[in-house]
């Protein structure tokens, strides 16, 4: 499961809802639920959502207590 997929779960958002708030189509959801969020749109997506970019992207922004 990819970061976005288990922030979505955590965060009860369904995909279409979550695309929706981002912006973009349910494909380009659904392909950054199989990935990865592009780092250049993280702080857009915490924004909108509500996610932390923690929980989007810990390998670009680890929480300091796992360092």
């Amino acid at each position: 499961m990819s970061y976005l997929a288990s922030a979505l779960a955590k965060h009860n958002l369904k995909r279409v809802e979550f695309a929706a708030r981002v912006g973009v189509n349910k494909a380009t959801a659904t392909r950054w639920a199989q990935y990865r969020v592009p780092a250049e749109r993280i702080p857009e997506v915490e924004a909108k959502t509500g996610i932390s970019r923690h929980d989007l992207r810990p390998d670009l922004f680890p929480r300091e207590d796992a360092a």
